[in-house]
């Protein structure tokens, strides 16, 4: 009887640090109705995984257990990764179900991560960048930069890197970025700078958004309300014949014009005139390149 209630209480108490709880000795034995000694007894068997606080007191997860993968911490990254909506069941329900094999054979993934063979190298020489604050310079475009890392952002399938580029907030594509070399010069880090990052839904640092409003055909309506194909997407009509007026809104035209293009001729823009117009520059373009290549093929 006392070996099964001190089995329960041990799990208990490990189930509780690995959630993240911080394990106070008072409140442990008044909850499970035991002396203090008896904790501390607990906490001496469960040495492994535990370490004492100083500041509070307090027994958390020690480092080593905690650099350990389980359950909460992948619902945690599932979630910060905006992937939780897409999940059929809990995020630890259906981690579970699949660990364990009981629904394996019903799901396939297909989509893959975007660029992940040729960009993983970059990774390890951004993070050793940011983490002791060391200008990085590499060559973009033809041309060479040094910069200031601050975040590698993943956004849309794609990674960037966020740095400070001659005083200015920019990001690069790490598609592009080639010859990456981590400086022996430092740079002066400012905190605040990261939060007004991840505070921006956008990787178009530094420009002033503006608002876009379309017109989508009943024939591709589904697809936009299914999920937001756009930024900030708003469906704000849907009409009788099964259309749709759906707002957004971008920082730049090629952030929303490539969208708008693949659904052309079942969507149109209402407003701004100006995006309608680089839109058509962009099409006739196409079509004079396209006219051109098909001309040189029959000559």
């Amino acid at each position: 009887m006392k070996s099964n209630l001190l089995a329960n209480r041990l799990a208990d108490i490990v189930a509780k640090a690995y959630s993240g709880q911080p394990l106070n000795i008072n409140n442990l034995a008044e909850q499970y109705q035991v002396s203090t000694k008896t904790i501390r007894r607990d906490f001496g068997r469960l040495c492994a995984i535990l370490e004492r606080c100083p500041d509070t007191g307090n027994y958390l997860l020690s480092t080593s257990a905690r650099n350990q993968y389980n359950e909460q911490d992948l619902v945690r990254l599932i979630e910060e990764l905006g992937l939780k909506k897409a999940l059929p069941l809990k995020a630890a329900q259906f981690l579970r179900s699949l660990a364990n094999d009981s629904k394996s054979d019903c799901y396939h993934f297909q989509e893959q991560p975007l660029e992940a063979d040729f960009i993983s190298t970059l990774h390890n020489s951004f993070e050793t960048a940011i983490k002791n604050r060391r200008i990085v310079s590499f060559l973009y475009k033809g041309k060479s930069r040094a910069v200031a890392p601050y975040l590698m952002i993943y956004s849309h399938g794609s990674w960037y890197l966020a740095a400070i580029s001659d005083g200015i907030l920019k990001t690069f594509s790490l598609a592009r970025i080639k010859f990456v070399c981590v400086q022996k010069e430092y740079f002066d880090y400012d905190a605040s700078l990261v939060e007004q990052i991840k505070k921006q839904e956008t990787i178009w640092f530094g420009q002033p958004i503006f608002d876009v409003t379309l017109e989508v055909s009943c024939k591709i309506a589904f697809y936009f309300e299914r999920k937001a194909l756009l930024p900030k997407q708003k469906i704000i009509e849907k009409r009788s014949d099964g259309s749709l007026v759906i707002s957004t809104s971008a920082w730049n035209y090629n952030q929303i014009a490539p969208v708008i293009q693949y659904w052309i001729p079942n969507i149109r823009v209402i407003a701004p005139c100006e995006l309608n117009t680089y839109i058509r520059k962009n099409l006739m373009s196409w079509i004079d390149k396209a006219n051109s290549e098909t001309e040189s093929i029959i000559s």
